[in-house]
């Protein structure tokens, strides 16, 4: 099954949505077009993926998003950004899987975009408690620089 759509950004404040669907892309092309399509507005976007038991994912995904967002000249490395950056990867966290479900098997494909005001931080993924019952969710969270 293959899905065409076209998304209308009116703001720069709607930076979400493309980090949201960065990180529902499922292939490395359908990536690369995204991420290039971000950029000619002059924006800057990256992706990375996690996997693993949700108790142990914590210093991972701080991890990845903290490498993916500096490898990609996402942000640099000072107070103001690396603040908002995580900040924003916590808010998504919190929309994508809750603190009690430490035993679930989760798998995540996260996009950080960024403008000049905001950056944006969304986790697409699935979770389970048993491989059969795997299923979707997503978290984003935005923040101002």
């Amino acid at each position: 099954m293959e899905l065409s759509v076209t998304i209308t950004l009116t703001d720069d404040s709607q930076i979400g949505r493309s980090a949201l669907i960065l990180a529902s892309t499922t292939g490395p092309e359908e990536e690369r077009i995204l991420k290039e399509q971000i950029a000619g507005f002059g924006w800057k976007a990256v992706a990375t993926e996690v996997g693993g038991l949700a108790g142990d994912l914590p210093q991972k995904i701080t991890r990845a998003v903290v490498g993916a967002a500096l490898n990609g000249e996402i942000v640099r490395k000072n107070a103001n950004e690396m603040h908002a950056l995580m900040h924003a990867a916590f808010e998504a966290m919190n929309g994508f899987i809750s603190v009690g479900m430490l035993e679930t098997s989760i798998g995540m494909k996260i996009g950080i975009v960024r403008n000049r005001h905001w950056i944006a931080v969304a986790v697409v993924g699935d979770s389970a408690y048993h491989a059969v019952a795997h299923h979707e969710r997503c978290g984003l969270g935005v923040m101002h620089i």
